[in-house]
C-alpha cells in the first residue's frame, strides 16, 4: 500500500517530519479495509456459515477477482481526479470481441490481443477527450459508453455470443485449487501496485494526479499520463469482460452492467479519495472481495436486489464517513 503514501510538492512537503507522518496517515487510511473484511468473513460464519465453506469460497473468487480488476481500472482513473463510467461498455466489448475474434481467427491469443488494442484505443480516444478538449471525465465516458453500447448491439445483432470453449475452460480452470483468475487479478494488483510505489513513472503519475498544473510546469507531459491512464484502465475492463465472458459461457450487451458500480464502491470502499493522486490498488482489490462476500452474505440471507442496493450504499457511506475521522492535525510543528 505504499504506492499511496508518497508526498507531492505543496505546504506539508516543506516542514520536516511531514512525509513521515503523511506515510503513517496513509497506512491507517487504507488499512482499515483490511480489518473490515476480516471482520465481514466472521459476521458472515455466524450469521451465513454456508457463504464460508471452501466450496462457496471457491465459487466466490472468481467474480471478487474480475471486480478487483475492474477496480484497479476504476482507481487510476479516480488518482487522476476522473471517473470512467465507459467501463460497462469496455467490459461488454471485451467480451463480443473476443469470442467474435476468436472464432473468425481460430487463435484465441490473436483474438485476445486484438480485442485489448481495440478496448485500449477506445480508452485513449476517453483520455482525448478528456486531456485535450477539457470535458468533464464524467460527461465523456458516459458518451463514450453509448457510443460503445450501440457498437456493441451492432456486432452482437442484440443477442447473446457463444464464446470460445478455449475461453471458457480457461476462466473455470483451477491451479492448487484456486482459480485462475484470482492469479490473474492478483497479478494485475501487484503490477499497478509495483509501478505506482517503485518507479519514476509512477511518481510523476501521482504527482500529476495530485496537482495537474504544477507537474505541467515541472515539465511533465500531463497529457500523456491522463490519456495512457484512461487506456491503461480500458485494458484492465476488457480482460475483466474476456474473463466474464468466459466464465458465464456467453457474451452479450449488458455483461458490464453489473460491474459498473459495484467497480466504483471498491474503490471507494477501499479509501481512495476523489481529489487525486493518493490511492491504493491493493486496498481496491481487498474492497472487490470486501464487496462481492457482502452481496453474497446479504442474498444468502434472502434480501432482494432493493436490499442488496441499500447495504451496498450504506456501506460506501460508511466507508467515506471513516476515511475522514483519523484527519490530519491542521499545523505540522
Amino acid at each position: 500500500m505504499s504506492e499511496a503514501s508518497v508526498t507531492v510538492a505543496g505546504p506539508l512537503s516543506e516542514k520536516g517530519g511531514a512525509v513521515k507522518l503523511q506515510a503513517r496517515y496513509a497506512v491507517g487510511e487504507f488499512g482499515w479495509i483490511w480489518i473490515a473484511t476480516a471482520a465481514l468473513f466472521l459476521l458472515s460464519a455466524v450469521v451465513a456459515p454456508g457463504t464460508v465453506r471452501l466450496a462457496s469460497l471457491i465459487a466466490m473468487l472468481p467474480f471478487a477477482a474480475m471486480l478487483a480488476i475492474v477496480a484497479v481500472g476504476q482507481t487510476i482513473v479516480i488518482q487522476q481526479r476522473g471517473l470512467d463510467l465507459s467501463s460497462a461498455g469496455l467490459m461488454s466489448l471485451g467480451g463480443i470481441l473476443v469470442a467474435q475474434l476468436g472464432f473468425s481467427t481460430g487463435s484465441l491469443l490473436l483474438a485476445s490481443f486484438l480485442t485489448l488494442v481495440i478496448c485500449a484505443i477506445c480508452g485513449a480516444i476517453n483520455g482525448l477527450l478528456v486531456a485535450r478538449l477539457s470535458i468533464m471525465p464524467i460527461v465523456a465516458t458516459l458518451a463514450t459508453n453509448s457510443l460503445l453500447l450501440g457498437a456493441i448491439h451492432t456486432l452482437s445483432g442484440g443477442s447473446p455470443m457463444t464464446v470460445p470453449k478455449t475461453l471458457e475452460t480457461f476462466s473455470h480452470e483451477l491451479l492448487l485449487g484456486i482459480p485462475y483468475t484470482l492469479f490473474l487479478s492478483l497479478a494485475f494488483v501487484a503490477f499497478a501496485a509495483f509501478l505506482s510505489s517503485r518507479t519514476l513513472i509512477g511518481r510523476r503519475f501521482i504527482a500529476v494526479g495530485a496537482n495537474p498544473r504544477s507537474s505541467l510546469a515541472s515539465g511533465i507531459s500531463v497529457m500523456r499520463y491522463q490519456v495512457g491512464t484512461y487506456a491503461a484502465a480500458a485494458l484492465c475492463f476488457s480482460v475483466a469482460g474476456m474473463l466474464y465472458a468466459g466464465f458465464i459461457g456467453s457474451a452479450s450487451q449488458a455483461a458490464g452492467n453489473d460491474y459498473l458500480l459495484p467497480g466504483i464502491a471498491a474503490v471507494v470502499v477501499g479509501g481512495t479519495p476523489f481529489t487525486g493522486g493518493r490511492g491504493s490498488v491493493i486496498a481496491s482489490g481487498v474492497a472487490a472481495i470486501f464487496m462481492t462476500q457482502l452481496g453474497i452474505m446479504v442474498l444468502a440471507l434472502g434480501a432482494g436486489t432493493a436490499v442488496q442496493l441499500l447495504v451496498q450504499a450504506g456501506v460506501i457511506v460508511l466507508a467515506t464517513t471513516i476515511r475522514h475521522v483519523p484527519a490530519l492535525p491542521r499545523r505540522l510543528r
